[in-house]
């Protein structure tokens, strides 16, 4: 994740609900190349980032159901440097998007 990139987009969900987040997508009924493949905002991205409900709870996150399901947004208490290393590291590194086509 870029920091800058996620910090920014923290700050925008501040501004518009007051609340320090990041839009994610849980794989509740399906598996992740279906999640991917089936949500027009995951399908046009080449790579994604995988984490489990349990590392996220475990580095000390809230995911708040938003917009509705599989939609979930990640609670940040604040956006400093130690907040989005956290972060960074509850996911895995970038993969090729399973939801998408090979080339």
């Amino acid at each position: 994740m870029a920091s800058e990139y996620v910090r920014r987009t923290a700050l925008d969900a501040f501004d518009e609900t007051g609340v320090y987040s990041i839009s994610v997508f849980l794989a509740l009924d399906g598996d992740v190349p279906e999640v991917c493949r089936k949500e027009p905002a995951l399908a046009r991205y080449g790579k994604v980032r995988l984490s489990t409900v349990r590392r996220l709870h475990g580095a000390g996150f809230v995911l708040l159901p938003t917009m509705g399901r599989p939609h979930y947004d990640i609670a940040l208490t604040d956006v400093s440097d130690d907040t989005l290393d956290r972060l960074e590291g509850s996911f895995d590194p970038p993969i090729d998007n399973p939801g998408r086509p090979a080339r």
